[in-house]
């Protein structure tokens, strides 16, 4: 869902490194970080002259923010090049901050070799910038960021913390865990001392990368060397604990933040309400909210978010529906995710009408559904098989200038099939085709499957070949149906085919195609041929389940094997497994007319006494 990003710890780390920007020692150069010096080159900035703007402050100008474009950014560029004396590399330094705050990364890196070509000597700062602009560059300039950092040295400037965790968010980034850590050891070994945004940037990175058991050691000896972990430390420790389903243990850090003196914000409440919700734990889940509210940590639309999701998804619609009025009456605003997620419990409650009346009111006040949210009603028509007001939605999405996806497509292929209309499933595969939507495995099971319950097996068949002609292998799943299609509409024989080609495919068959192919063979009244198959399963390696069991025992009984038929029973009694209710009654209309199958009856009875 699109709110977890609000989980993300630390989102602004560069802005406050920025902000605590201070001169270090640095006794020596890292080993490990010795790298081939390799030359900056890149293309050279537009030295276009644009009309000089007004200066302030003794001929400079102090506030670059004010710059609309890239071109009045170069402008200003140009300008200070030009000021004779040389304006001080600070005024540059503003100008290349306020470019890379707007994220035009490339710019700065051209204009940093323009200051180079016209022996402007950088600092520490213009230096950091750069590597930050290397770091985020979309190109493959990473490594450039070391060269400069490399230059640092070669300039005798010392670099500052901000300059280590620029360089430490580029490598975690790029999941480069190993090496980030390595510089962090090296880091501590020459005498900087690591600061809350050190570890905030390296605990994050490990996160990020699931890698939550490294940054519970971080922060750890975080605590140990007296640096007091922040709120947002905090956060990102508990949102990856929490994605991890270990929300017990997310717990007991708020409970150490309360015992720290560190107050939780709306993210680290909000980070366990969705572990618990996650977890079907709904009661936790409210009491942690109540206790949010009573700790004057108001919530915010994700935290309501949440919570209105994890009750819909209990089948909680009416006390989702609480939440939500209880979360516009305290001036929260609902956004698309929660009309989402309230419309989707009302539409697994098949509780439609209420789904397309809260949908109305999202649109009245103002809020733009999303394509998630046609799909919801979608497939809450297809469910209450009103196929054709589905598809009229559809038509709606187009008009609103929404482009349907492949869910969209596959929800109401699914939906004509399910109402025996699989030639309309197949017009709109192909409409989904024309329109350069890519079909997946989840498509193609749809439409084969509404084909072949139909009868319609050639139509599959050519789906098939399509599906094979795009690179799509099918699965053991596609093959199932294929197989079931087969065998109910009396082709035994090329369903047999298809099932032993499934070994030199090198595709191993799974219980559910084993119990298709069982059925098929009894339908044919070929009793043997099902029993070979159905020992074969075991020597297979594929664990046979009761329904498999009562499936051959129903075959055997229909084609009048009853002796077979017992000693099936008896050997799943054997297994822990029992007769369904369809084999107990079949087992009962015979017990007049079978004398084995009376005395088996009466023997289980009279052992049920016994006990």
């Amino acid at each position: 869902m699109m709110w977890k990003s609000t989980f993300t710890a630390a989102a602004s780390l560069f802005e406050l490194q920025q902000r605590q920007m201070e001169i270090g020692v640095f006794p020596k150069f890292p080993s490990f970080l010795f790298f081939t010096h390799q030359q900056i080159t890149t293309s050279t900035a537009s030295t276009t002259k644009i009309s000089p703007s007004s200066r302030n402050n003794g001929g400079f100008c102090n506030n670059y923010s004010t710059l609309h474009s890239v071109a009045d950014a170069v402008a200003s560029f140009n300008e200070l090049l030009s000021i004779r004396p040389m304006p001080p590399v600070v005024e540059f330094n503003q100008l290349l901050g306020s470019l890379v705050k707007k994220k035009h990364y490339s710019t700065v890196i051209s204009l940093c070799k323009q200051m180079d070509l016209s022996n402007i000597r950088p600092d520490v700062y213009t230096l950091t910038i750069l590597i930050n602009c290397f770091c985020h560059s979309n190109h493959d300039h990473f490594h450039f960021a070391f060269s400069a950092f490399g230059k640092m040295f070669k300039l005798g400037l010392p670099p500052t913390n901000v300059t280590f965790n620029t360089l430490f968010n580029g490598l975690l980034s790029k999941a480069k865990i190993t090496d980030a850590e390595k510089m962090f050891v090296e880091m501590v070994k020459m005498g900087y001392e690591p600061d809350v945004i050190t570890y905030s940037t390296i605990i994050n990175g490990l996160c990020k990368t699931g890698n939550t058991t490294r940054a519970l050691h971080l922060i750890k000896k975080m605590e140990e060397k007296g640096c007091k972990p922040a709120v947002a430390t905090y956060n990102t420790i508990i949102d990856s604990l929490c994605k991890d389903k270990r929300v017990n243990q997310a717990t007991e850090f708020l409970f150490e933040m309360f015992d720290r003196g560190i107050p939780p914000n709306v993210v680290t409440y909000s980070s366990i309400l969705h572990g618990f919700c996650k977890l079907g734990r709904l009661n936790e889940a409210t009491s942690l909210f109540n206790q949010m509210v009573e700790r004057n940590v108001m919530p915010n639309t994700v935290t309501f978010t949440i919570l209105v999701d994890g009750l819909c998804k209990e089948g909680m619609i009416s006390e989702a529906r609480c939440v939500f009025e209880r979360m516009t009456e305290k001036g929260v605003e609902p956004n698309v995710y929660t009309y989402n997620a309230l419309m989707d419990g009302y539409c697994l409650r098949s509780q439609l009408d209420e789904a397309q009346k809260l949908f109305n009111i999202m649109v009245r006040k103002g809020c733009a559904p999303s394509v998630r949210s046609y799909n919801i009603l979608i497939k809450g028509h297809c469910k209450s098989g009103r196929i054709d007001e589905a598809k009229g939605l559809l038509t709606e999405m187009s008009h609103k200038a929404l482009t349907p996806d492949t869910v969209t497509y596959n929800t109401l292929m699914k939906g004509f099939c399910h109402v025996g209309r699989p030639q309309d499933a197949q017009m709109l595969f192909k409409e989904m085709c024309s329109y350069g939507l890519l079909p997946n495995l989840i498509t193609y099971s749809i439409v084969l499957d509404g084909l072949c319950k139909h009868g319609l097996l050639d139509e599959a068949f050519k789906v098939l070949k399509a599906m094979q002609e795009r690179r799509i292998e099918p699965d053991i799943f596609i093959y199932t149906i294929l197989i079931r299609g087969m065998c109910n509409f009396g082709k035994l024989e090329a369903a047999r085919e298809l099932f032993s080609n499934l070994y030199v495919k090198g595709i191993q068959p799974d219980v559910v195609t084993y119990n298709v192919m069982i059925s098929g063979l009894l339908k044919e009244g070929l009793s043997n041929e099902a029993c070979e198959l159905f020992r074969k399963m075991a020597v297979d390696g594929c664990l046979l389940n009761s329904c498999t069991h009562n499936l051959i025992i129903q075959g055997f009984l229909r084609n009048g094997d009853t002796s077979n038929a017992v000693q099936l029973i008896e050997e799943m009694a054997g297994r822990g497994l029992s007769a369904d209710s369809s084999t107990f009654q079949m087992l009962l209309d015979l017990e007049s007319y079978d004398e084995i199958i009376r005395r088996f009856l009466h023997g289980n009875s009279q052992d049920r006494k016994m006990k």
